[in-house]
Protein backbone atom coordinates (compact mmCIF):
# COMPACT_ATOMS: atom_id res chain seq x y z
CA UNK A 1 0.00 0.00 0.00
CA UNK A 2 2.87 2.18 0.70
CA UNK A 3 4.70 1.94 -2.29
CA UNK A 4 1.75 2.34 -4.46
CA UNK A 5 1.22 5.76 -2.37
CA UNK A 6 4.85 7.02 -2.90
CA UNK A 7 4.15 6.20 -6.71
CA UNK A 8 1.17 8.15 -6.93
CA UNK A 9 2.20 10.90 -4.90
CA UNK A 10 5.75 10.83 -6.86
CA UNK A 11 4.00 11.50 -10.41
CA UNK A 12 1.43 13.81 -9.18
CA UNK A 13 4.22 15.92 -8.00
CA UNK A 14 6.04 15.75 -11.40
CA UNK A 15 2.65 16.61 -13.05
CA UNK A 16 2.45 19.67 -10.96
CA UNK A 17 5.68 20.94 -11.24
CA UNK A 18 6.25 20.10 -14.78
CA UNK A 19 2.93 22.33 -15.50
CA UNK A 20 4.58 25.14 -13.35
CA UNK A 21 8.05 24.73 -15.09
CA UNK A 22 6.77 23.99 -18.36
CA UNK A 23 4.13 26.92 -18.90
CA UNK A 24 6.52 29.64 -17.46
CA UNK A 25 8.93 28.86 -19.64
CA UNK A 26 6.82 28.98 -22.59
CA UNK A 27 4.83 31.89 -21.17
CA UNK A 28 8.80 34.03 -20.96
CA UNK A 29 9.27 32.50 -24.58
CA UNK A 30 5.82 33.91 -25.69
CA UNK A 31 6.58 37.50 -23.96
CA UNK A 32 10.03 37.76 -25.79
CA UNK A 33 9.30 36.48 -28.65
CA UNK A 34 5.36 36.95 -29.48
CA UNK A 35 4.45 39.90 -27.27
CA UNK A 36 0.98 40.18 -29.01
CA UNK A 37 0.43 37.10 -27.33
CA UNK A 38 -0.14 37.46 -23.77
CA UNK A 39 0.06 34.43 -21.43
CA UNK A 40 -2.84 32.84 -20.42
CA UNK A 41 -3.70 32.98 -16.54
CA UNK A 42 -3.54 29.04 -15.25
CA UNK A 43 -4.07 28.47 -11.65
CA UNK A 44 -0.50 28.32 -10.66
CA UNK A 45 -1.45 29.20 -6.77
CA UNK A 46 -3.40 25.39 -6.88
CA UNK A 47 -0.86 23.89 -9.06
CA UNK A 48 1.85 25.11 -6.58
CA UNK A 49 -0.37 23.50 -3.44
CA UNK A 50 -0.96 19.93 -5.60
CA UNK A 51 2.75 19.92 -5.71
CA UNK A 52 3.72 20.93 -2.52
CA UNK A 53 0.42 18.26 -0.64
CA UNK A 54 1.94 15.58 -3.22
CA UNK A 55 5.62 16.60 -2.38
CA UNK A 56 5.24 15.91 1.29
CA UNK A 57 2.93 12.85 1.06
CA UNK A 58 5.83 11.59 -1.29
CA UNK A 59 8.38 12.20 1.24
CA UNK A 60 6.40 10.78 4.54
CA UNK A 61 5.54 7.99 2.82
CA UNK A 62 8.74 7.17 1.39
CA UNK A 63 10.69 7.64 5.13
CA UNK A 64 8.12 5.30 6.55
CA UNK A 65 8.40 3.28 3.72
CA UNK A 66 11.97 3.36 4.51
CA UNK A 67 11.58 2.93 8.42
CA UNK A 68 9.31 0.72 8.40
CA UNK A 69 6.74 2.46 10.26
CA UNK A 70 5.16 5.52 10.38
CA UNK A 71 6.37 7.64 13.28
CA UNK A 72 7.46 10.91 14.01
CA UNK A 73 11.23 10.09 14.77
CA UNK A 74 11.41 8.20 11.44
CA UNK A 75 10.16 11.43 9.29
CA UNK A 76 12.87 13.61 11.32
CA UNK A 77 15.89 11.03 10.23
CA UNK A 78 14.95 10.83 6.77
CA UNK A 79 15.27 14.46 6.50
CA UNK A 80 17.76 15.43 8.06
CA UNK A 81 20.05 11.96 7.84
CA UNK A 82 19.48 10.88 4.49
CA UNK A 83 20.31 12.42 0.80
CA UNK A 84 16.69 11.68 -0.11
CA UNK A 85 15.68 13.83 2.84
CA UNK A 86 18.05 16.46 2.17
CA UNK A 87 17.08 17.14 -1.85
CA UNK A 88 13.05 17.16 -0.15
CA UNK A 89 13.84 19.71 2.02
CA UNK A 90 15.70 21.91 -0.65
CA UNK A 91 12.69 20.82 -3.26
CA UNK A 92 10.29 22.19 -0.37
CA UNK A 93 12.21 25.54 0.06
CA UNK A 94 11.72 25.94 -3.78
CA UNK A 95 8.23 25.51 -4.09
CA UNK A 96 8.01 27.87 -0.56
CA UNK A 97 9.58 30.40 -2.60
CA UNK A 98 7.50 30.14 -5.69
CA UNK A 99 4.38 31.86 -3.44
CA UNK A 100 6.28 35.34 -3.62
CA UNK A 101 6.81 35.22 -7.50
CA UNK A 102 4.13 33.34 -8.91
CA UNK A 103 3.21 36.54 -11.36
CA UNK A 104 7.14 36.36 -12.76
CA UNK A 105 7.64 34.06 -15.42
CA UNK A 106 11.50 33.84 -15.15
CA UNK A 107 11.24 33.31 -11.49
CA UNK A 108 8.72 30.73 -11.56
CA UNK A 109 10.82 28.68 -14.49
CA UNK A 110 13.92 28.87 -12.37
CA UNK A 111 12.75 27.86 -8.92
CA UNK A 112 10.12 25.08 -11.06
CA UNK A 113 12.93 23.80 -12.73
CA UNK A 114 15.23 22.88 -8.85
CA UNK A 115 12.05 21.46 -7.76
CA UNK A 116 11.70 19.21 -11.26
CA UNK A 117 15.09 18.63 -11.48
CA UNK A 118 16.63 17.72 -7.51
CA UNK A 119 15.11 14.48 -7.95
CA UNK A 120 17.23 13.37 -9.82
CA UNK A 121 19.75 12.69 -7.59
CA UNK A 122 18.34 10.27 -6.05
CA UNK A 123 16.86 8.34 -9.07
CA UNK A 124 17.82 4.75 -10.37
CA UNK A 125 19.45 6.56 -13.20
CA UNK A 126 21.94 8.22 -10.81
CA UNK A 127 22.26 4.87 -8.78
CA UNK A 128 22.81 3.20 -12.18
CA UNK A 129 25.34 5.63 -13.40
CA UNK A 130 28.52 4.27 -15.03
CA UNK A 131 31.71 3.64 -12.93
CA UNK A 132 30.04 4.71 -10.01
CA UNK A 133 29.21 8.66 -11.32
CA UNK A 134 26.37 9.12 -10.16
CA UNK A 135 26.61 12.99 -11.24
CA UNK A 136 26.35 11.68 -14.99
CA UNK A 137 23.16 9.48 -14.54
CA UNK A 138 21.65 12.49 -12.55
CA UNK A 139 22.34 15.33 -14.64
CA UNK A 140 20.96 13.07 -17.89
CA UNK A 141 17.98 12.54 -15.49
CA UNK A 142 17.48 15.93 -14.82
CA UNK A 143 17.52 17.18 -18.50
CA UNK A 144 15.22 14.71 -19.01
CA UNK A 145 12.75 15.72 -16.60
CA UNK A 146 12.85 19.41 -17.31
CA UNK A 147 12.43 18.53 -21.16
CA UNK A 148 9.24 16.58 -20.12
CA UNK A 149 8.37 19.76 -18.29
CA UNK A 150 8.80 21.97 -20.99
CA UNK A 151 6.76 19.67 -23.27
CA UNK A 152 3.90 19.12 -20.72
CA UNK A 153 3.55 22.92 -19.60
CA UNK A 154 4.06 24.22 -23.25
CA UNK A 155 0.77 22.07 -23.97
CA UNK A 156 -1.30 23.44 -21.20
CA UNK A 157 -0.19 26.81 -22.56
CA UNK A 158 -1.46 26.37 -26.15
CA UNK A 159 -5.22 24.67 -24.16
CA UNK A 160 -5.42 27.52 -22.54
CA UNK A 161 -4.96 29.70 -25.74
CA UNK A 162 -7.09 27.45 -27.65
CA UNK A 163 -10.05 27.89 -24.99
CA UNK A 164 -9.86 31.51 -24.90
CA UNK A 165 -9.80 31.61 -28.95
CA UNK A 166 -6.40 33.44 -29.19
CA UNK A 167 -5.93 34.80 -33.03
CA UNK A 168 -2.49 34.30 -33.22
CA UNK A 169 -2.68 30.65 -32.22
CA UNK A 170 -1.21 29.54 -35.09
CA UNK A 171 1.77 31.65 -34.29
CA UNK A 172 2.07 30.09 -31.12
CA UNK A 173 1.84 26.85 -31.96
CA UNK A 174 4.61 27.07 -34.46
CA UNK A 175 6.85 29.11 -31.96
CA UNK A 176 6.18 26.14 -29.24
CA UNK A 177 6.78 23.33 -32.06
CA UNK A 178 10.75 24.52 -32.63
CA UNK A 179 11.19 24.71 -28.86
CA UNK A 180 9.20 21.75 -28.27
CA UNK A 181 11.36 19.76 -31.24
CA UNK A 182 14.48 20.15 -28.96
CA UNK A 183 13.00 19.49 -25.87
CA UNK A 184 11.73 16.11 -27.46
CA UNK A 185 15.26 15.41 -28.83
CA UNK A 186 16.69 15.47 -25.41
CA UNK A 187 14.10 13.92 -23.87
CA UNK A 188 14.10 10.76 -25.79
CA UNK A 189 17.86 10.54 -26.19
CA UNK A 190 18.29 11.01 -22.39
CA UNK A 191 15.74 8.51 -22.02
CA UNK A 192 17.40 6.12 -23.94
CA UNK A 193 20.52 6.47 -22.26
CA UNK A 194 18.97 6.18 -18.50
CA UNK A 195 16.84 3.44 -19.36
CA UNK A 196 20.41 1.34 -21.27
CA UNK A 197 22.34 2.21 -17.92
CA UNK A 198 19.61 0.90 -15.67
CA UNK A 199 19.17 -2.70 -17.68
CA UNK A 200 21.96 -3.47 -19.21
CA UNK A 201 23.89 -3.50 -15.82
CA UNK A 202 24.39 -6.97 -15.85
CA UNK A 203 21.47 -8.34 -13.93
CA UNK A 204 18.56 -9.84 -15.26
CA UNK A 205 15.86 -6.82 -16.12
CA UNK A 206 12.45 -7.50 -13.64
CA UNK A 207 9.25 -8.32 -15.80
CA UNK A 208 6.95 -5.11 -13.95
CA UNK A 209 9.73 -2.53 -14.86
CA UNK A 210 10.07 -3.48 -18.37
CA UNK A 211 6.10 -3.49 -18.66
CA UNK A 212 5.22 -0.03 -17.61
CA UNK A 213 8.45 1.46 -18.77
CA UNK A 214 6.96 -0.37 -22.45
CA UNK A 215 3.50 1.26 -21.97
CA UNK A 216 5.50 4.63 -20.97
CA UNK A 217 7.26 4.40 -24.44
CA UNK A 218 4.04 3.61 -26.32
CA UNK A 219 1.88 6.47 -25.07
CA UNK A 220 5.27 8.72 -25.85
CA UNK A 221 5.77 7.42 -29.35
CA UNK A 222 1.70 8.23 -29.98
CA UNK A 223 2.66 11.95 -28.19
CA UNK A 224 5.12 12.18 -31.03
CA UNK A 225 3.05 11.27 -33.48
CA UNK A 226 -0.18 13.54 -32.98
CA UNK A 227 2.73 16.07 -32.48
CA UNK A 228 4.01 15.82 -35.85
CA UNK A 229 0.73 15.92 -37.50
CA UNK A 230 0.18 18.84 -35.87
CA UNK A 231 2.90 20.45 -36.88
CA UNK A 232 3.49 19.13 -40.55
CA UNK A 233 0.07 17.88 -41.90
CA UNK A 234 -2.59 20.63 -39.85
CA UNK A 235 -0.81 23.65 -39.33
CA UNK A 236 -0.13 24.63 -43.18
CA UNK A 237 -4.03 24.09 -43.69
CA UNK A 238 -4.63 26.14 -40.49
CA UNK A 239 -7.28 23.46 -39.31
CA UNK A 240 -7.29 24.94 -35.75
CA UNK A 241 -9.96 22.49 -34.55
CA UNK A 242 -8.11 19.74 -35.28
CA UNK A 243 -4.92 21.06 -33.69
CA UNK A 244 -6.85 21.94 -30.49
CA UNK A 245 -8.02 18.23 -30.47
CA UNK A 246 -5.03 16.94 -30.93
CA UNK A 247 -3.01 19.22 -27.85
CA UNK A 248 -5.50 18.18 -25.55
CA UNK A 249 -4.75 14.01 -26.30
CA UNK A 250 -0.78 15.25 -26.42
CA UNK A 251 -1.61 16.61 -22.52
CA UNK A 252 -3.75 14.16 -21.53
CA UNK A 253 -1.49 11.29 -22.26
CA UNK A 254 1.30 13.35 -21.30
CA UNK A 255 0.21 12.97 -17.70
CA UNK A 256 -0.72 9.43 -17.89
CA UNK A 257 2.95 8.78 -19.14
CA UNK A 258 4.43 10.81 -16.07
CA UNK A 259 2.04 8.82 -13.48
CA UNK A 260 3.63 5.59 -14.90
CA UNK A 261 7.18 7.02 -14.58
CA UNK A 262 6.35 7.44 -11.11
CA UNK A 263 5.59 3.82 -10.74
CA UNK A 264 8.87 2.84 -12.34
CA UNK A 265 10.33 5.06 -9.70
CA UNK A 266 9.36 2.81 -6.92
CA UNK A 267 9.59 -0.57 -9.05
CA UNK A 268 13.12 -2.38 -8.74
CA UNK A 269 14.79 -2.22 -12.50
CA UNK A 270 16.10 -5.80 -12.08
CA UNK A 271 15.71 -8.67 -10.31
Amino acid sequence: MIVAGVAVARGIYFIAVMLLFGSAVFGALLKSRLPAIPPPDLPRRWTLLLAAMAGCAWFILAAAQMAGEMSQSAILQAATATLFGQVFLIRLAALLSLVFVLKHEKAVALLAAMALALPAVTSHAAASSPAGFAVIGASLDAVHLLGGGFWIGGLAVLAALFKRKEPHILQALSHFSDWALVAVLLLVMTGLVNAASILLGGDTPATAYLAVLGAKLALVLVMLGLAAMNRFKLMPRAQDRAIARNAAWELGLGIVVVLLAGALGQLPPTQ
